[in-house]
């Protein structure tokens, strides 16, 4: 009789089992990545109607959101830009025609004057050339931000999805890409939409690189 009570005990609870299986929804894996921005076979028209708008209906819940400028602007007009929102993160990017320069990534803690020295701090994190064509750019590259230039091709932010409706159809703004809810930060892969991109992510690189 043990016996067979034994094996009813463990059939119930792998019924148990079962059901909070299907009930419990699987949470994600926590080396999930997710990624904001285009990609690099995507134009600039593809990635703006796959993204759209964000519409603000879908919860209250902060989330952390990728907004791409229509222009390259300098790091003090980032705050007029985006409003209140939290900035998490500035994208620089020294546009030069036909010649293929690096993306700068400047984290940026809750203060406005760290925020509006992005583009210069960014001259820091630009590393070697490696070749002479490659120097050539690095020392450009470094000249211009520490001219403090309008170099800012994008912000990573964190607002709740009304402030992020808001942003998508403020001047100046030409995309907001929202990540899902359960993102996390350490995990996202983010690209800004070049100002200047129009087709896909393959720009040339043949062109003279102007005098630093």
């Amino acid at each position: 009789m043990a016996r067979i009570g034994s094996v009813a005990a463990l059939v119930v609870l792998a019924a148990l089992v079962l059901v909070l299986g299907v009930t419990t929804p699987a949470s994600r894996a926590p080396s999930v990545t997710d990624a904001l921005g285009p990609a690099n076979d995507e134009t600039a028209a593809d990635y703006l109607a796959r993204v759209g708008s964000p519409t603000g209906d879908d919860g209250g819940a902060e989330r952390w959101a990728l907004v791409s400028f229509a222009r390259s602007v300098r790091a003090d007009e980032i705050r007029g830009l985006v409003g209140d929102v939290r900035v998490s993160e500035v994208y620089v990017h020294v546009p030069v025609d036909r010649v293929q320069t690096p993306l700068l990534t400047v984290a940026v803690p809750d203060t406005d004057s760290v925020l509006t020295r992005a583009v210069r701090d960014a001259a820091s994190r630009v590393g070697p050339g490696r070749d002479e064509r490659g120097e050539a750019v690095a020392a450009l590259v470094r000249t211009r931000l520490l001219a403090d230039c309008a170099c800012v091709a994008g912000v990573l932010v964190r607002a709740a999805p009304a402030s992020l409706a808001r942003l998508a159809t403020a001047d100046g703004v030409r995309a907001v890409e929202a990540a899902p809810p359960d993102a996390v930060f350490g995990t996202l892969s983010v690209t800004p939409l070049w100002p200047e991109r129009v087709g896909t992510a393959v720009l040339p690189d043949d062109g003279p690189v102007p005098s630093a």
